[in-house]
C-alpha cells in the first residue's frame, strides 16, 4: 500500500498547476467530482458546465445552460455530483429549487427532476455515499429535505431550528448519519430514519458556519465559521473539540486531504483570495498555500485519493489543479525570531529552537524521542517546530515606581477582566469617577492609562477647565474668571505695589476706539513708610502681563520699548528699572531694527522723567490673552492608547467625560471602531452585562442598536419536537397542548425564569433545574445528556 501510494506521489510530481477560463458572463460557486475523479462540474449564477480533466488542462464536455428557456432554476449555489452514478449531477438554486441532472440524455434537455419545495434559497445539496438515490438539501428556510431521485417529490423534511442550515454532509462512518451547520453556531447529527429530533446537538462557534466536512478514516468533524476558525471535533460520543485553527479571514470551505490524517484545505469567504493547507497539529500558520487565484476562492477538491493535486474555482472566473510542488511554504519565509519592548522597561524574545541530532521535543504531558536524520521529510517534522522565550526584566530601581508600589505581574486578560468589571463609567462627578479609576488602573499595572485619569480629573474636573473658550478684548474685561485667582489683599504698603486702572472716556462715545491706559503710581513713602494713598486699588490679572513676542512687536510702541525685559513688560517706576541689567535677547535686536530713525534733539536724549513720574504704557487695543487649551493633548492623548490597542481606557475616559468629550473633536468613525472592538472583546471573555452597559452608555446610534439584534430565541415542542415560532406562548399546534410550559421536575407551570434545554426541548423552574443538575445529568424527562453549568 506504501508503494502505490509513494508511486502516486511521484506521478503527480511530474504534473504542473494547470487553469482555464470557464466564463465570461459570470463566476462559480461550487465545483464537484465524479466518482472516477475524471470529470469536474462547476455550477455559478450563470454557469453550469462539466469539463473533463487532462494532464494539460481542461476540455469542456456540457454546458446545461446553453438552451434558450433559462430561469432561476439553473443559478446554483452549490452542486454533488451522485458518489455512485457518474451521470447523475444535483445542483441547489437560489430559488431554493433543487434540480436533479441526468447526464446521459441527450440533447439540452437533460434536467431529470425539479424539487420546488424550498421556500428559500437553498444553500447545499449532498448525495448518500452508500445509496446512489438518496439526497438531501439544506435551505435559508431552515428545513433538511430529504428526496429519492425516483420520485417526484421529497420523502422527508427535517427541522433544524434554526434560522438556515447552510451546509449538510453525510457521514462515511455511520450510514444514514448527516451532520447540519446552522447559521446560529450550532451542529447537528440526524438519523435520517429518525427524523422527529436530531440524535446531537452542540453549539459550535460564536457566528454563523458555512461549512463542514467529515474525516475520511477518523470520527472527526470540521467546521469552518466566520468566526474565523476551523474547529475539529471527535464525535465518538459525545462531541468534543481536538482541535482550533486560526485563520485571517471568514472560512467559507475545508476539505480534508487524502493520505495525511492532520491535513486539512481551506479557502475564505471574503478578502483571502488564497487556499491554505493546514497541519492541524500546528494551527498558527499554514502547511502550504496556493495562491493562484485573483478573486475569492469559491470551491475546493482533491482530485480522488491523489494528495498531491488540488482543484478550485474562484471568482475570478477560472478553474485550477494545482500540484502541491508548486505551493507556497509560509513556515519557510516566516521571522523566526520576534521581540517585544514591555511598558516597564522589560523585554521579551522569542526564538526558534532548532532539533539537532538527537532531540527530546515535549507537547504538553507527553515527551517524544526522536533522531534527526538528513533525509527527514518536511511533513512529518513540519508540527514539531517549537520556540523559546527568553524574558529581560528591569531592576525595580529603574522602572520609576517604588517598591511598594510595584504589584505582582497579572496577565494581561486578568488586568482587562479586572478593569472592565471595577471601572465606573457613570453615576458620579468626574473628579470621582477619575479618582477612583485612576486607582484601580493602577492596581492592575496599568499606569499610563492612570496618568491619563489624573489628567482628565485635573483639567476637566473643575469647572474651569470645563468651560469653553472664554474671548477677552482688554485688560478691563477681566473680572469673572480671574477674579477668583487675585491674592489676598496684604495690610502693610511696602509689601505691595499699587495698581490704579484709569479707563479714558471718550466725548464721542466711541468705546470701542479708546485708548487703555495702565498707569502705575508708586509714592514716596512707600519704600520708607505706610502708603497713604486712598485711590481705589485693582490688581491686575493674572498673567496680564505676559505677552507673546509677536503681540510685543504688533502692539508695543517704541516709546515703551525700555520696559521690555527678555520678552516680559516691566510696569515699575523709571528709575527702579534701571537698577536692575538684562542681557539683550534676539527681541531687542529686532526691535532696533525695525525703529524709525527719528532725528531726536539733544535735550530730549538728556531729559529724563522725574523720579515719582508714573511709568505710562499707551496701547492702542488691548491684545486677547490667550489660555491654553488641554482638548488637543488629551485627544492626542486618548488616540495614543487606542493605537496601541488599549481601547478600553479611551471608551472608558470618552464615557466618563459625558459633553465634555465634545471638546475633544475626536472622529465619530473612529470612535465607533474603539467601541465595537472593545465590545467585542468584552463578549470574547463573557462580560455580557459590562458589554450591555457600554452599548447603553454609548452616544452613537449604531453601537446603541447593537444590543438590539439577534434577539429572537427559536423553540421547539418537548413533545413532538416541533418548531413553535407560529404559535403562541409555549403552546404546539401539533400536539394540540402546553406541555412544553411545565416544568420537568415538578410537573407545574412555569412562571418566571424558565431553563430550557437546546437539545431535547425540555426545561422548567431554573431554581429546580439547579437543584437537580446538582446532583444529575441526564433530563428528568427523556434521559437526554443535557449541558447545564
Amino acid at each position: 500500500m506504501q508503494k502505490s501510494q509513494d508511486s502516486r506521489d511521484r506521478g503527480a510530481e511530474d504534473l504542473c498547476t494547470v487553469s482555464m477560463r470557464i466564463c465570461q458572463e459570470g463566476h462559480a460557486n461550487a465545483l464537484a467530482l465524479n466518482k472516477e475523479c475524471n470529470q469536474i462540474a462547476v455550477a455559478g449564477r450563470s454557469l453550469l458546465k462539466v469539463f473533463a480533466i487532462y494532464s494539460d488542462g481542461f476540455t469542456e464536455v456540457c454546458n446545461m445552460r446553453g438552451g434558450k428557456n433559462q430561469n432561476l432554476s439553473y443559478s446554483s449555489n452549490d452542486v454533488a455530483w451522485s458518489t455512485l452514478d457518474s451521470n447523475i449531477l444535483a445542483t441547489a438554486a437560489t430559488n431554493g429549487v433543487v434540480s436533479v441532472w441526468d447526464l446521459s440524455r441527450f440533447g439540452q434537455k437533460k434536467q431529470l427532476h425539479v424539487y420546488n419545495e424550498h421556500e428559500r434559497t437553498a444553500h447545499t445539496v449532498a448525495f448518500d455515499i452508500h445509496d446512489p438515490h438518496i439526497l438531501v438539501s439544506g435551505s435559508q428556510d431552515g428545513t433538511i429535505k430529504q428526496f429519492d431521485v425516483r420520485n417526484e417529490k421529497s420523502s422527508y423534511t427535517y427541522y433544524s431550528n434554526s434560522e438556515s442550515v447552510r451546509d449538510v454532509k453525510f457521514s462515511p462512518h455511520t450510514q444514514y448519519v448527516i451532520s447540519a451547520v446552522s447559521e446560529n453556531g450550532t451542529v447537528q447529527l440526524w438519523d435520517l430514519r429518525k427524523g422527529d429530533k436530531s440524535i446531537l446537538q452542540f453549539t459550535a462557534h460564536s457566528g454563523p458556519i458555512y461549512t463542514c466536512d467529515w474525516h475520511p478514516t477518523k470520527n472527526w468533524l470540521a467546521t469552518g465559521s466566520r468566526d474565523k476558525q476551523i474547529k475539529i471535533w471527535n464525535m465518538d460520543g459525545k462531541a468534543s473539540l481536538e482541535h482550533t485553527i486560526h485563520t485571517i479571514a471568514v472560512v467559507g470551505r475545508v476539505k480534508w486531504r487524502p493520505d495525511r490524517i492532520y491535513h486539512i484545505a481551506s479557502c475564505a469567504l471574503v478578502v483571502d483570495y488564497s487556499i491554505h493547507v493546514w497541519d492541524i497539529r500546528r494551527p498558527y500558520i499554514p502547511f502550504a498555500s496556493f495562491n493562484d487565484h485573483t478573486n475569492v476562492t469559491t470551491g475546493i477538491a482533491w482530485k480522488g485519493d491523489n494528495s498531491q493535486l488540488l482543484l478550485s474555482t474562484s471568482k475570478d472566473s477560472t478553474i485550477y489543479r494545482h500540484a502541491f510542488k508548486d505551493a507556497v511554504r509560509p513556515s519557510s519565509k516566516a521571522n523566526a525570531q520576534g521581540a517585544s519592548l514591555g511598558h516597564r522597561g522589560d523585554i521579551s524574545f522569542a526564538r526558534k529552537i532548532k532539533l539537532t541530532t538527537t532531540e527530546t521535543v515535549t507537547h504538553g504531558s507527553k515527551i517524544n524521542s526522536f533522531v534527526r536524520q538528513r533525509s527527514s521529510n518536511h511533513e512529518d517534522q513540519f508540527h514539531l517546530a517549537q520556540s523559546d522565550v527568553c524574558q529581560f526584566i528591569l531592576k525595580p530601581s529603574y522602572i520609576g515606581y517604588s517598591l511598594k508600589e510595584e504589584i505582582t505581574h497579572l496577565k494581561e486578560h486578568e488586568c482587562f477582566i479586572g478593569c472592565a468589571k471595577e471601572l465606573i463609567l457613570n453615576g458620579r462627578k468626574l473628579v470621582d469617577i477619575c479618582e477612583h479609576n485612576a486607582n484601580v488602573t493602577k492596581k492592575y499595572g496599568k499606569h499610563n492609562a492612570t496618568t491619563l485619569w489624573n489628567f482628565v480629573k485635573v483639567l476637566y474636573g473643575s469647572n474651569e477647565f470645563g468651560k469653553h473658550e472664554i474671548h477677552r478684548n482688554s485688560f478691563s474685561k477681566q473680572k469673572s474668571v480671574q477674579t477668583l485667582r487675585r491674592p489676598a489683599q496684604i495690610t502693610h504698603a511696602h509689601e505691595i505695589l499699587q495698581w490704579d486702572r484709569n479707563e479714558r472716556n471718550d466725548n464721542n462715545n466711541n468705546d470701542d476706539m479708546a485708548d487703555t491706559v495702565v498707569q502705575l503710581d508708586m509714592d514716596s513713602t512707600v519704600m520708607g513708610g505706610v502708603s497713604t494713598t486712598s485711590s481705589k486699588q485693582n490688581y491686575p490679572p493674572f498673567g496680564s502681563v505676559i505677552l507673546s513676542e509677536t503681540q510685543i512687536l504688533n502692539e508695543i510702541t517704541f516709546d515703551n520699548f525700555d520696559l521690555l525685559r527678555e520678552g516680559f513688560i516691566y510696569v515699575g517706576p523709571p528709575d527702579f528699572s534701571k537698577m536692575h541689567s538684562h542681557q539683550e535677547s534676539a527681541l531687542h535686536h529686532d526691535v532696533q531694527a525695525a525703529r524709525p530713525h527719528l532725528d531726536l534733539k539733544a535735550e530730549s536724549k538728556e531729559a529724563s522723567p522725574p523720579p515719582n513720574t508714573p511709568s505710562v504704557l499707551k496701547v492702542n487695543s488691548a491684545p486677547a490673552i490667550p489660555i491654553w487649551e488641554p482638548h488637543q493633548f488629551v485627544a492626542e492623548s486618548i488616540m495614543l492608547q487606542g493605537d496601541v490597542g488599549d481601547v478600553q481606557t479611551t471608551i472608558s475616559i470618552l464615557i466618563a467625560m459625558s459633553e465634555t468629550r465634545k471638546l475633544l473633536q475626536i472622529d465619530d468613525v473612529l470612535v465607533e471602531t474603539w467601541f465595537q472592538t472593545y465590545i467585542d472583546q468584552l463578549h470574547r471573555y463573557q462580560l455580557w452585562n459590562e458589554a450591555c452597559k457600554v452599548m447603553n452608555l454609548s452616544w452613537l446610534r449604531a453601537v446603541r442598536e447593537l444590543n438590539q439584534q439577534s434577539t429572537s430565541v427559536h423553540t421547539n415542542c418537548g413533545e413532538c419536537g416541533r418548531s413553535l415560532a407560529g404559535s403562541v406562548g409555549w403552546y404546539c399546534q401539533k400536539c394540540k397542548s402546553m406541555q412544553s410550559s411545565k416544568c420537568s421536575v415538578c410537573g407545574l407551570i412555569v412562571r418566571g425564569l424558565y431553563a430550557w434545554c437546546q437539545g431535547c426541548s425540555h426545561g422548567g423552574h431554573l431554581e429546580h433545574i439547579m437543584d437537580y443538575f446538582a446532583n444529575h445529568f441526564k433530563c428528568p424527562k427523556c434521559g437526554h445528556l443535557c449541558e447545564y453549568n
